[in-house]
């Protein structure tokens, strides 16, 4: 299963060189062959004899970079005088070069005009063939170009060294474009490498309770901040983050050489340095679409290859957009500023890639605002539709902006490839796993106002803890089939009373004790005790035909949620959580659950560990749950199930320390006040005591 992800890339790879493209620098060049675009940069901007003369002088000399097809290319393809004196300079240069008559031909069919769709009425050869005596009379600038001239080794060594100099420009992009990729992809790779290093576990267990576990701004991680901010990292993800950040911003701001004036494009220095930076993180806001896209996707390879949850990768996904459409703004600016300066920006401004490029630039800025956390939770639903159809349109725009621009180059196209196969392939894989669930019928029975329990025969997987599904109800709401949300998977064999018995640190088996361990704890201190049956306890290589969710109702389309004995559901899934070999390494697990939170936790409690200790907290409204599911909770030996307040995890956690457990696995699913809660007590516990603790937060956030 890992091979096909990195075979995916080699394919991908292989597919990019066989299409001939390829980064500036890496498998082509602006100017290449040097000498052709010399000459033509030399004559580019001549008055020429033209049919219609409101067009003489308009092909802008050698700005490459800043136009579409040359407005002079009808003039010039028709005009002798170009031709010849063109053909004649390559003729004369190229030959120092070494260039293949093969490419001079290629350029000047692609070039000699300005407009590749328009060649010249001559090739190359025809040209030379028309020029009857070599020239003597050398052109100036600002000469009507109307005879065959010959060009001044001056002025075709400062455009030759301009574009020398535009071409190791764009050549250091390059290969700044391709350090912050392969940092952004690498990283977290070579940190999952690591970890499987000789000596490594030890020194990562000293370091998770500083990095890994604590969030950045105080308990704060699933929780949102306050006024709308949206969520905080933990220490280690706001690493990654001040890493990514920092090299964008400084792979953005150096390596930036002017040329001498006056410069062949007409920028003033600070146009030319602005100019560059619009380039350069125009370049940069491309290349970070797919790595974008690929960090929200469900099937993104890098779930598979490293050991890192999906809520660390939606959380760098939210940072990787930001730093993308920062560089669109700066982008925009930046050229604006550099294009006012020469005067082109009036002209420019109503041209079709100009406009694109608005559309492009506004799409990031309102994706940006519209991701923000309070309209996330607002209405989720809303919020998908429009980010998908942002997205798109940013892609769109992004096509027709180089396309009005400069056509197919070769460069930015792949990138915008890049992002459409990122997704299509994740979408693809989505609908796969749906066919092969098929369609699936529910028993849906009410256990309290606002839960649910969904049972759905004929699904069979291995019931393995911490895998989830994400499922999709079409008929409660005709009008949005597509909504789907992600649930925790109970096997239904499993909320049957089977009993297992937990051990202690020395190994031997811990005696089954009538105290509040094993009964249900209400607010008012009474206990009472669980009916108790004493099963064989399966293998856990055992599968299930049947699977249960447990279902709070919200705003969305769980609020149509009522007794069903008939409804259908597509399942996209089964899909991994997060890690679990650290957990089933420990020599202890501990369970910390609230609310329908014990959905993720029974597959845990049910023979994935041999020694587990559950506690489970429910409000009082809750309770009618907790009877419900009375059977299963019976099964497992050491557990404590409190009603109507909130669990003393710092009791919990110093009780297993004090235990003398050498290393503790503590699984979180349940609210976020309490997923918080547990992940600064594991933190802080992690740091004081001897005591290792691995930590897996269970919990579904947007």
């Amino acid at each position: 299963m890992k091979l096909f992800p990195l075979f995916l890339l080699t394919t991908a790879s292989l597919f990019t060189t066989a299409l001939g493209g390829g980064l500036i620098g890496y498998g082509q060049w602006w100017y290449d062959p040097k000498c052709c675009y010399a000459c033509r940069g030399i004559i580019g901007g001549a008055s020429l004899e033209c049919p219609d003369d409101s067009m003489d002088g308009m092909d802008m000399g050698g700005m490459d970079m800043m136009a579409t097809a040359s407005p002079m290319a009808p003039c010039i393809s028709e005009n002798d005088a170009f031709l010849t004196t063109l053909a004649y300079c390559i003729n004369s240069t190229c030959a120092a070069d070494d260039v293949p008559t093969w490419k001079i031909e290629k350029y000047w069919a692609d070039q000699a005009t300005g407009d590749p769709t328009l060649p010249a009425k001559w090739t190359y050869g025809a040209a030379l063939a028309n020029i009857t005596k070599a020239p003597a009379k050398v052109w100036k600038t600002g000469d009507v170009l109307n005879f065959t001239a010959l060009l001044s080794s001056s002025d075709y060594d400062y455009q030759r060294s301009f574009d020398d100099l535009f071409d190791w420009e764009e050549a250091t992009q390059s290969t700044y474009v391709i350090i912050i990729i392969t940092v952004g992809v690498g990283t977290p790779l070579l940190i999952s490498l690591l970890g499987h290093l000789p000596y490594m576990t030890g020194v990562f267990d000293k370091l998770k309770p500083f990095l890994v576990y604590p969030s950045i701004i105080g308990t704060y991680n699933v929780r949102p901040l306050p006024w709308g901010l949206g969520n905080a990292p933990t220490v280690g993800q706001s690493l990654y983050i001040a890493m990514f950040v920092i090299l964008n911003i400084i792979l953005g701001s150096v390596s930036y050489r002017g040329f001498d004036q006056p410069h062949p494009w007409g920028f003033s220095r600070t146009g030319e340095i602005l100019a560059y930076v619009g380039y350069r993180t125009g370049h940069i806001s491309f290349a970070l679409l797919p790595l974008t896209v690929l960090f929200s996707s469900r099937n993104n390879f890098l779930l598979w290859l490293t050991n890192w949850p999906f809520s660390t990768f939606l959380v760098l996904h939210r940072w990787v957009a930001r730093v993308c459409v920062i560089h669109a703004v700066v982008h925009s600016i930046t050229l604006l500023g550099a294009y006012v300066g020469t005067g082109t920006y009036y002209t420019d401004v109503h041209k079709p890639y100009w406009i694109w490029g608005i559309v492009g630039t506004l799409c990031l800025v309102i994706l940006l605002f519209q991701s923000m956390v309070w309209l996330r939770r607002a209405s989720y639903e809303i919020f998908l539709i429009l980010h998908i159809l942002l997205t798109v349109f940013v892609i769109a725009a992004c096509w027709y902006h180089v396309m009005y621009w400069k056509g197919f180059t070769g460069i930015y196209e792949y990138w915008l490839y890049a992002v459409s196969a990122v997704w299509f392939f994740d979408r693809l894989i989505r609908v796969l796993r749906i066919c092969k669930n098929g369609i699936r019928r529910a028993t849906v029975t009410e256990i309290t106002p606002d839960t649910v329990a969904v049972q759905v025969e004929g699904l069979r997987w291995s019931p393995e803890p911490g895998y989830h599904a994400y499922v999709y109800f079409p008929t409660l709401n005709p009008l949005h089939p597509w909504e789907n949300h992600p649930f925790s998977i109970t096997h239904t064999s499993m909320l049957h009373p089977q009993r297992h018995t937990p051990t202690s640190p020395a190994g031997s088996s811990l005696p089954r004790h009538s105290s509040s361990d094993n009964d249900i704890e209400k607010a008012t201190g009474k206990a009472t005790p669980l009916e108790t049956t004493v099963l064989p306890h399966p293998p856990a290589t055992t599968t299930s035909n049947s699977i249960t969710l447990y279902i709070k109702k919200h705003t969305g389309i769980t609020r149509y949620l009522g007794t069903h004995t008939n409804l259908p559901v597509l399942f996209d899934g089964p899909y991994r959580g997060n890690a679990r070999d650290g957990i089933l390494a420990c020599d202890r697990v501990l369970l910390i659950g609230g609310g329908i939170g014990i959905t993720g936790l029974l597959t845990w409690a049910r023979g994935a560990h041999a020694n587990v200790k559950l506690a489970w907290g429910v409000r009082q409204a809750a309770e009618p749950l907790v009877r419900h599911l009375a059977a299963a909770l019976d099964a497992v030996a050491d557990k404590e199930v409190v009603v109507g307040r909130r669990l003393d995890v710092d009791a919990l956690l110093a009780h297993e320390v004090r235990a003398g457990w050498k290393r503790v696995g503590v699984v979180v699913c349940g609210p976020a006040e309490l997923c918080d809660a547990v992940r600064a007590a594991v933190a802080g516990f992690g740091r004081q005591e001897k005591t290792i603790f691995e930590l897996e937060v269970d919990a579904f956030s947007w």
